[in-house]
């Protein structure tokens, strides 16, 4: 028996479970590429080299060509007014806007875990309600009984074969994006250290 037979004996339940595993892995393929090295951090050799100089302009104008978050954090913390009286602040409040973009989407491999064994739950009990009411109606023909339970098993089996590669994909993409969020962290407070030395030689 193929897979097409198989799909099609479990129901229209099947077809909410298939929808789960395509958003898991289409979210695992956008996130890998969403949270790739170069997206996070880039040049940030370059970077740092101008801030330990204290070329803020320079840095400012590097930072601006710059497509990474961490790029993108730098140019608007020095953009900012405010960031010459309050560096750190300023820096937090925009790491913490690009860090929201780091976590996006992470969660719905998740979501599609808890969900798919649920579909293929309810696929398996209305497969049940249906197959006992063609055995009463068959007058408790046993055969009708054997051959349908098998049937209604297909949507639970479905639906825990979706929910087990998406929880991995889930704990993974949570693992590379605590693993991204923490490498900025670290090279921003490299930053934000050679932004104090500057406001400190200035007083």
């Amino acid at each position: 028996m193929d897979i097409f037979t198989i799909f099609t004996k479990g129901g229209v339940v099947m077809y909410p479970i298939l929808l789960c595993s395509i958003v898991s892995v289409a979210i695992l393929f956008e996130r890998l590429f969403a949270l790739r090295k170069s997206r996070i951090i880039s040049n940030s050799e370059l970077l740092m080299h101008l801030a330990e100089k204290h070329s803020w302009d320079e840095l400012k104008e590097t930072a601006k060509k710059g497509d990474d978050l961490f790029s993108r954090v730098i140019y608007m913390t020095l953009s900012d007014p405010s960031s010459e009286t309050d560096t750190q602040k300023i820096t937090e409040i925009y790491a913490k806007k690009v860090t929201e973009e780091i976590y996006s989407h992470t969660s719905i491999p998740g979501v599609m875990a808890t969900l798919s064994p649920l579909l293929g739950l309810l696929g398996t009990v209305l497969g049940m309600i249906r197959i006992f009411n063609k055995f009463t109606e068959a007058g408790g023909n046993p055969m009708i009984l054997a051959g349908g339970i098998w049937e209604a098993l297909i949507t639970t089996a479905a639906g825990l074969t979706v929910a087990i590669p998406s929880l991995i994909i889930y704990r993974y993409l949570t693992y590379t994006a605590e693993k991204s969020v923490g490498e900025l962290e670290f090279a921003l407070e490299k930053f934000i250290v050679f932004k104090g030395q500057k406001d400190n030689e200035e007083k």
